[in-house]
């Protein structure tokens, strides 16, 4: 093999290593994607690809570096829960663990408790530029990514001269030339990609956000870049940029940072000790809290027991993090709060040490017989105690050490009816909820017992889709029981779409032939609940096992408001059932055109429930191919433009009124009064208007 071609050959084997080597960097396989399914139905298909299951649930994150993203089959389970503000990474040898963002993207950051299974609802969260290590929506990381980039501009531009003849190495042999050439081209690709960014920045002087309507401009002199990058801010590096370039980004604190104790000028501080806290790196924390805190003691003090929004100091967050050390120190230094201080909701900090699943913190407070004594039994005001929140977390070893201190009474149940064994179901825990039922009879727990609202396990088990929680009651007595809005297991399963643990109920359970054409307090059976849960597999299966000498019989059921199964998928966007059911009904258009009680079509129902994401207008594409009346009128005389003018449905009305103009023309009154609500929506109506009648 000649020398090129080797050299080739080592190339390739280092761009493989690299990839083994990153993926290595955890316990279980990992794969590399360009992109993460951004709709539950891709999700899906993914998980059923890389076979994937409810013990080892399929995710698709970032990994801890930011350089790629990664789908992986997690072995901690399927759908965790997480706090809202955070996005999540796949951090140290293959720990799901989430990275705040709340106060750094400029959009996109999850605002509600979400499932890790659900993160798919999130594109920010999975949209980074995997060159600057930093998320698309982080605004500062890129900007400060690329002001290094723009200051080590010298240093790097001057690689070719830096080597002197007398530095140049001696190469006397094939093999002493190959040892040094390889590194050499490599260096020389990675410097070539580097000036190529370096001459972009230096010509143009711009750095450009995607999806942000951000143009920084950097020709400034040298003593502005100097001033702002001595602060050690990126954030005020920003403010400046922006306001001079006439930018809305406002210093404003947000109202969650105003509404607490904490003060302002302490906050930069406060938000790094907490980060330390809660990822437990006690050494990063001491460095931090000796230098800052222990050196002005009496000033520093209230930052760390000073309480945020919803009540919590650093201790919480501590016990969130699950360092002892960590603890250890702040419970020294404190002279306000004690092991036993509590959040404004009455979480305690062993409640969350339960809830995340820190066993060696746990074992720690509870080895101390003053500490178990005062905690262990302790609620919160909505009546959770440790054990409910060891079920959230869902670590065996966990409760058995809960359990085994013998002063919680397992079959407590908080203010709205739940107890350990529903909790453990609800969060996918089934390793937990076997050990429950095989310990049931010592806990004297009641397996069928419902909450306040007649949901019992097999209820819960449907509706997370955990079928091998189901299985343990499949033929139970309790599991045929209807919720007190009379929902039973099979409804519920097709509500969330559900298809495996369908079909166990349909071809295993003793009861199916009582509940299966059951329906709700609305009249819902499960076919209209398949039509919402948008599995089109789990839709054929309830349609083939609903069918009739007329196959197009089940598609006339309706709700007692007259709603039928195109009606609901329209309602929850779900469109490949959509376009199935106008292709099945292309013979009957009366059914497309079958209105509800209030006289409305399905063209009406798309309007509501806004998605915005391009399903409203694709659903009108279908109905309208399939005979849909687009001008039919409410009982109050709306058409479909004025009920999105109501629901400020801008994507809908914008393509209405560009590809269905005509609708202008249709109950003018309350078509003007919707449109009052914003004066774009007057002038947008008033165009079309006069463009449709001045022809």
């Amino acid at each position: 093999m000649d020398l090129t071609g080797a050299l080739i050959s080592i190339i390739a084997l280092l761009m493989c290593g690299t990839l083994v080597q990153t993926t290595s960097e955890y316990d279980f396989d990992v794969f590399p994607v360009d992109t993460c399914p951004l709709s539950k139905e891709e999700w899906d298909k993914r998980s059923n690809q890389l076979e994937c299951n409810s013990t080892h649930g399929y995710h698709c994150v970032p990994n801890k570096h930011l350089t790629s993203l990664i789908e992986f089959c997690y072995p901690g389970g399927l759908r965790l829960p997480f706090e809202p503000g955070n996005c999540l990474v796949l951090a140290a040898r293959g720990i799901l663990n989430q990275i705040p963002c709340k106060m750094t993207f400029s959009c996109g950051c999850p605002d509600t408790f979400f499932f890790s299974s659900d993160f798919y609802k999130y594109p920010m969260c999975l949209a980074i530029n995997t060159e600057l290590k930093c998320f698309d929506a982080d605004v500062e990381c890129k900007y400060r990514r690329l002001l290094e980039i723009k200051r080590n501009k010298e240093n790097t531009t001057c690689t070719e001269n830096c080597i002197t003849d007398k530095d140049k190495p001696i190469i006397d042999t094939e093999k002493g030339y190959a040892a040094t050439i390889i590194p050499v081209v490599v260096a020389m690709v990675l410097f070539i990609l580097l000036i190529g960014i370096i001459i972009y920045i230096g010509k143009t002087g711009k750095i450009c956000y995607k999806d942000v309507l951000t143009c920084l401009d950097l020709k400034d002199s040298d003593e502005q870049f100097q001033a702002l990058t001595e602060t050690g801010k990126p954030r005020s590096a920003i403010t400046y940029f922006a306001h001079r370039n006439g930018l809305p980004l406002s210093l404003t604190p947000t109202l969650d940072e105003l509404e607490s104790e904490h003060v302002i000028g302490d906050m930069e501080l406060l938000l790094l000790l907490r980060r330390h806290c809660v990822d437990g790196a006690f050494e990063n924390f001491i460095y931090l809290f000796e230098r800052k805190i222990l050196k002005n003691y009496e000033k520093s003090l209230r930052i760390i027991q000073s309480r945020d929004n919803n009540g919590c100091t650093l201790l919480h967050f501590a016990a969130k993090g699950g360092s002892k050390d960590i603890l250890e120190t702040l419970l020294k230094h404190c002279t306000e709060r004690t092991i036993e201080d509590t959040d404004y909701f009455g979480h305690t900090l062993l409640h969350f040490a339960c809830k995340n699943g820190r066993y060696d913190l746990c074992a720690y407070i509870l080895s101390n017989d003053n500490y178990c004594k005062r905690l262990l039994t302790k609620t919160s005001h909505d009546g959770w105690n440790a054990a409910h929140f060891t079920a959230v977390y869902g670590n065996v070893k966990l409760f058995q050490l809960i359990h085994g201190k013998g002063k919680i009474d397992m079959q407590s149940e908080t203010k709205n009816g739940l107890d350990i064994l529903h909790i453990a179901c609800m969060y996918t825990n089934t390793s937990l909820c076997q050990e429950l039922v095989k310990m049931s009879e010592k806990l004297n727990l009641s397996l069928g017992k419902a909450d306040l609202g007649g949901w019992n396990i097999t209820h819960y088990a449907a509706k997370v889709g955990n079928k091998d929680v189901f299985k343990y009651f499949i033929n139970a007595e309790f599991a045929s029981q209807k919720t007190f809005h009379g929902k039973t297991v099979l409804h519920i399963c097709c509500e969330f779409g559900h298809y495996e643990l369908c079909e166990l109920i349909l071809k295993e359970s003793t009861f199916i032939s009582k509940i299966l054409h059951d329906v709700d307090d609305e009249g819902w059976n499960a076919f209209h609940y398949a039509a919402k849960g948008g599995n089109l597999k789990l839709f054929k299966t309830i349609e083939e096992t609903f069918k009739s000498s007329d196959p197009l019989e089940v598609f006339r059921k309706e709700t007692f408001y007259k709603e039928t199964v195109l009606h609901i998928c329209c309602i929850h966007k779900n469109v490949e059932i959509c376009r199935y059911l106008c292709n099945r009904l292309k013979s009957d258009p009366e059914i497309v055109n079958k209105p509800s009680t209030n006289l409305w079509t399905a063209a009406h129902y798309v309007a509501v429930e806004i998605k915005q994401d391009g399903s409203e207008e694709e659903l009108i594409d279908i109905l309208v191919e399939a005979g849909i009346n687009l001008k039919s009128q409410s009982n109050l005389g709306k058409t479909v433009l004025t009920v999105a003018f109501e629901h400020r449905n801008d994507n809908l009305i914008k393509y209405l009124l560009d590809n269905h103009k005509e609708l202008v023309n249709y109950d003018t009154a309350k078509l003007r009064e919707a449109a009052a609500y914003s004066k774009i929506y007057e002038r947008m109506l008033q165009r079309t208007w006069l463009e449709v009648n001045s022809q």
